[in-house]
């Protein structure tokens, strides 16, 4: 104890205060010798120890030996600083993770409101363009310009991710978000009114975009490992919430009129400003924090986001998870210690090195296929459910509340999920919803069959089967969600989660371009062959190939997938084979065998064809 105490104080080594001479001091060595207070230096006292002195005089308190006794010092050990902010963590990471998931899956919204607002927006398009064709094809570009936009915006997270982190563009990207929809709000308002809006919905998707690939990559880091799950699938939840509340502001009774409904597209704002207020004061991802080293800055936001309990497993995650990373870079290092070959650390160099690991590509190849085929029927039904109800023999302001009827389940069903979705694996809750889309799909093609066609009301049925169809996609949807960003290691998520974004929104964009001009030439039963059969590709595919993901460490999920470039052994195996073959027929004895069957094969054609000539000359 004595040790302990002295150490870093000068004057109490100086006069050499020996620890025997108190061994029956009843303050059991807490009181000790110092000569006086003006020889004590604070500047050397050992940092966090406080020393206050009672007295600045000697007292002569022994007379007997003459010597004198020094004044008590009292020794304070230091408050332990909280540095975690005032409030719950809980809180804070739940309005966090909600402001992510509204700056970027809520806006399916705009998705869902130009769906019910066609009939509406028409006679302002026809006004413009005259013609419903042209009207028609100026609107789906209308439509599929926000889709392209993501794509877009996917990429440049990609840029601004890999110098700045997950935060800036989570905050660029609202702020493209808020301006999209107020250019938007300007189509009635403005000289070429639509090709502002057009432009506005670009923007608003290169904005989402953004948010949409670095904000899933920061929700995938920010939460303890047993919740990661559930706040991913958050973002199915908002993209539900998104498509109900679309289709609820455009009706009739709210802003789906001639008059209003340009309005209601710029709903979003009332949520986008708070969300981007709140992502603005959040701190950065810890565990970007951590693999840039910025050890400090880390544990704070960490204790920001997580309870101090979660704190400590994460943390410890995230150092194995480091370690895991740094053994799987691969420098040429000279005998002095320095790198041998000096790479230009570049966005293109990043990609393509990563591209060159097979597990990178493997698990890349597998979150395409996932988040890209996830149930190809919603870019069906939240486009042009309206439209499809309304050629099925529903009035205008019966197809909208058909629309709003069918979102209901999907809403209420992701937002239910939530409260036990890590509980599921996450295979099952892919594969199973997958399978029952099949199922109802397959109905709607018999039910909307010319055959059967007049024996149910397919005003009725079809509505009823979109609606399943909805519910198991929003399962399907959030496993989905939830799987991608779990596949890639740390330092790939937001390279991996922007290439899966970018293919993705652009064959949406695809897609919703034409299926309007496919539903009107060819109806839902031909359009809707080619959604059943992927989907049953889909589960076969995932069922094969996806490893499960939940509750795993991302380096356990690595594990999964092999170093070797895909398709390697097949190539290997061709060439073996092709070599064998080639060796086989440059063998003498076989070559002049190959040369004598061509011959004789020739010659046989030769012959054929003669006999056929003279018959057709006899029979001539």
């Amino acid at each position: 104890m004595f040790a302990l105490l002295t150490r870093g104080i000068p004057s109490l080594k100086k006069h050499r205060y020996l620890k025997e001479k108190y061994q029956n001091s009843s303050d059991g060595y807490e009181s000790l010798l110092v000569s006086t207070s003006k020889e004590m230096d604070p500047s050397k006292v050992t940092r966090g120890v406080h020393i206050f002195v009672i007295s600045n005089e000697l007292e002569d308190l022994n007379s007997e030996d003459g010597k004198p006794k020094p004044p008590d010092v009292h020794i304070r050990m230091p408050r332990i600083v909280n540095t975690c902010p005032p409030g719950s963590s809980s809180l804070r990471l739940a309005l966090v993770v909600l402001s992510i998931g509204a700056a970027s899956h809520f806006l399916l919204f705009l998705d869902s409101v130009v769906d019910n607002l066609l009939p509406a927006a028409m006679p302002f398009f026809l006004s413009v363009y005259e013609t419903k064709e042209n009207a028609n094809h100026a609107w789906e570009m209308l439509v599929s310009s926000r889709i392209y936009g993501l794509a877009i915006g996917c990429f440049i997270a990609v840029l601004l991710s890999h110098r700045h982190g997950r935060k800036l563009p989570v905050v660029v990207g609202t702020i493209l978000d808020v301006i999209g929809v107020i250019l938007t709000l300007l189509i009635t308002y403005v000289p070429h009114g639509v090709t502002v809006a057009t432009i506005g919905r670009l923007i608003n998707g290169i904005g989402q975009g953004m948010v949409q690939t670095a904000g899933s990559v920061m929700l995938s880091e920010l939460p303890p490992l047993n919740k990661r799950g559930t706040v991913l699938a958050t973002l199915t939840m908002w993209a539900c919430m998104g498509e109900l509340g679309g289709m609820t502001i455009s009706l009739d009774d709210f802003f789906g009129t001639p008059e209003l409904w340009q309005w209601a597209m710029g709903f979003p704002l009332l949520v986008l400003l708070p969300a981007l207020y709140i992502i603005c004061h959040a701190p950065e991802s810890p565990r970007y924090l951590f693999l840039e080293n910025r050890e400090n800055e880390a544990r704070k936001a960490m204790s920001y986001y997580q309870s101090p309990a979660d704190c400590k497993q994460s943390i410890e995650e995230i150092l194995i998870e480091k370690q895991y990373t740094l053994q799987m870079v691969k420098e040429k290092i000279d005998e002095n210690g320095n790198s041998s070959k000096k790479e230009k650390d570049t966005l293109w160099n990043t990609i393509i090195e990563r591209l060159k690991d097979g597990k990178f590509t493997r698990a890349l190849l597998i979150a395409l296929f996932v988040q890209t085929f996830v149930h190809l029927d919603d870019w069906l039904w939240i486009s042009y459910s309206t439209q499809i109800f309304e050629n099925f023999g529903l009035s205008s302001g019966k197809a909208q509340t058909a629309s709003l009827i069918m979102s209901l389940p999907q809403a209420v069903i992701s937002v239910a999920l939530l409260g036990c979705f890590d509980n599921f694996d996450r295979r099952t809750l892919l594969i199973v919803p997958t399978i029952l889309s099949v199922i109802f799909g397959f109905l709607a093609i018999v039910f909307s069959s010319p055959g059967l066609s007049s024996l149910v009301p397919l005003f009725v049925i079809i509505p009823i089967l979109a609606t399943f169809d909805l519910s198991v996609a929003a399962i399907s949807g959030e496993s989905a969600y939830a799987i991608v960003p779990e596949l890639f290691l740390a330092n790939d998520k937001v390279l991996g989660s922007a290439i899966v974004g970018i293919v993705q929104n652009g064959f949406g964009g695809v897609l919703t371009n034409c299926l309007l001009t496919a539903l009107t030439n060819h109806g839902i039963s031909n359009v809707l062959v080619p959604f059943v059969a992927m989907n049953t590709i889909y589960a076969a595919v995932t069922y094969k190939w996806l490893p499960e993901t939940n509750g795993k460490t991302p380096q356990e999920i690595s594990r999964h997938f092999s170093p070797e470039f895909p398709g390697t052994d097949f190539y290997l195996y061709v060439k073996h084979k092709c070599s064998n073959i080639a060796a086989y027929l440059t063998a003498k004895p076989v070559l002049l065998n190959v040369i004598s069957f061509i011959v004789q094969l020739v010659g046989c054609i030769f012959l054929l064809d003669f006999g056929v000539s003279i018959f057709k000359k006899i029979g001539a």
